[in-house]
């Protein structure tokens, strides 16, 4: 007997979660596109259409909103509420339809949102709690009841959370996919090298804050970034490295008097006076602002 609907978009999750690690939580469009095989079939995760209902489905498996997308009313809002816009202006089309079957049985999904370049951050179990055709659109948050789905489970016998508990699962959330997005733009902005020795191996390099996060202007954005190995964002954290606003590093002066192994020469004291490498897009580079008022910090380190 093959798999039903139900059991199918179970293993779709615990699919996705095996995945996300493997590819730091963005996921290529492409990718997501193929889907996977589950019993022989290939069932596909998103396609053309922002409401994806696969072959076979009843229900949508996922619902997508792209960057420049034609919907700017689909946004997730402060109390972790996406609000998401119907396809087009007809609430009878069977996309729209489909959305709002969603409802009745209470059938999570995935939202994927695109970071850029059809590359897509992964937010499930997504639960559709209010349908508005007056202005063509549906209400859904992240419901932490449905977290640990299991085969044979009856979606429709789950008690969904307190709205409390469905806000905290969103503040977790966004502090995850942030962290996530802001170092696949900054990475990226830099060629997948690190600003500072040109180290050109992803894996080894991280997304670093010119300012810290926790911060009022510690945003996740590309200008407040600067991609980093691991040992120079370590350095950088540590106000052993300093980087001014001309972008020329610095080394505090105890670490340039200090003598040790071919790592503190070759890897810190003979990088002090180089300039960083910094994306060739002007919009992407580091915001010189952020850049001094962090350089003071290392300079009264």
């Amino acid at each position: 007997m093959p798999p039903s609907e139900s059991d199918l978009r179970i293993s779709v999750f615990q699919w996705l979660r095996r995945q996300e690690p493997l590819c730091d939580g963005i996921f290529e469009g492409t990718f997501l596109n193929r889907g996977l095989e589950i019993d022989g079939r290939r069932l596909t995760l998103k396609g053309p259409t922002g409401i994806w209902v696969p072959a076979g489905f009843e229900f949508p498996i996922s619902i997508t909103t792209a960057a420049r997308g034609p919907y700017p009313l689909d946004a997730i809002g402060r109390d972790g509420i996406l609000t998401y816009a119907y396809r087009g202006q007809d609430p009878g089309h069977r996309d729209n339809r489909a959305l709002r079957g969603a409802i009745r049985a209470r059938t999570p999904l995935i939202y994927f949102s695109e970071v850029r370049n059809h590359r897509f951050q992964a937010i499930w179990p997504v639960m559709i709690l209010e349908d508005h055709p007056e202005s063509l659109c549906v209400r859904a948050a992240i419901d932490p009841a449905y977290a640990e789905l299991r085969p044979g489970m009856d979606f429709a016998g789950i008690e969904p959370s307190p709205l409390d508990l469905r806000r905290y699962a969103w503040t977790q959330t966004r502090t995850r996919l942030h962290q996530s997005a802001f170092r696949d733009v900054v990475i990226r902005a830099y060629d997948e090298s690190c600003a500072i020795c040109r180290l050109h191996h992803p894996e080894l390099l991280d997304a670093a804050h010119i300012i810290p996060d926790g911060e009022e202007e510690g945003e996740p954005v590309v200008r407040n970034g600067l991609s980093l190995c691991k040992i120079h964002h370590a350095a950088y954290d540590q106000n052993i490295l300093g980087i001014s606003p001309d972008y020329v590093v610095h080394l505090r002066g105890d670490i340039l008097a200090e003598t040790d192994g071919p790592m503190l020469k070759h890897g810190l004291q003979e990088l002090a006076g180089s300039r960083l490498v910094v994306p060739r897009t002007a919009a992407e580079r580091p915001d010189r602002e952020r850049l001094e008022e962090r350089f003071l910090r290392f300079r009264s380190a």
